[in-house]
């Protein structure tokens, strides 16, 4: 299931607080403990240092796109060709399927660029209504000829806290919501087959949102 040279995603969760994001490789797989390299932080993208004991919310996608978490734990150092982690790990019978519905979502407004991909329309820019790293919600102009279950490319602007990370999706079109009192259509899109790099990208914006939202008292 989770090999030598993934990426994965660690976790900490502290009681009223927004969760701590990292990311690391793996560099070995046992039947119960990971060697990893150190955790960089997703919003500082600096390594930090952990306490054995110390406890995580991993997940990883496996190269068919499917993605899964696990609790583990720091047990100990390794000092290889490269300082090492050594985390527990249950197996891949105790490991949960992570579906697309259960990544974080932010309400929260970007630009996109929708283009046709199989169906023909012409191009259009809008604002996203929400995000995540499965999919968006995007607000719909008028006269659109978007349908269910089309194949568009979304080209998406983040901006994220330290540069703008430029994404282009292959999305698919879930359904067309109905504007109610005035207000525009929307469409809720999937994207097929994210990259890791774009995956972590998204999910941090969707960190760093929280957090501003957080901030001004809004969550």
């Amino acid at each position: 299931m989770i090999q030598i040279g993934d990426i994965l995603f660690l976790d900490i969760h502290k009681p009223g607080a927004a969760p701590l994001k990292y990311k690391c490789k793996v560099e070995h797989v046992g039947t119960d403990r990971l060697l990893v390299t150190y955790p960089t932080n997703l919003r500082t993208n600096k390594s930090e240092f952990f306490m054995v004991g110390t406890r995580f919310h991993g997940h990883f996608t496996t190269k068919d796109k499917m993605t899964y978490s696990f609790n583990t734990e720091m047990v100990d150092r390794k000092k290889d060709r490269l300082p090492l982690l050594v985390i527990s790990y249950p197996g891949e019978q105790n490991l949960k399927k992570i579906q697309r519905r259960e990544y974080v979502r932010v309400d929260t407004s970007i630009d996109v660029a929708i283009h046709p991909k199989d169906v023909h329309f012409s191009p259009f820019n809008t604002m996203t209504s929400d995000i995540s790293a499965g999919g968006c919600a995007i607000n719909l102009p008028e006269k659109h000829k978007l349908k269910a279950g089309m194949d568009v490319i979304c080209w998406l602007v983040l901006p994220l806290k330290d540069r703008i990370h430029y994404s282009k999706q292959h999305a698919k079109v879930i359904r067309i919501i109905d504007g109610k009192d005035g207000k525009r259509d929307k469409a809720p899109l999937q994207f097929v087959d994210v990259s890791e790099n774009d995956k972590q990208n998204f999910l941090r914006f969707c960190f760093e949102e929280q957090l501003r939202f957080k901030k001004k008292g809004l969550l």
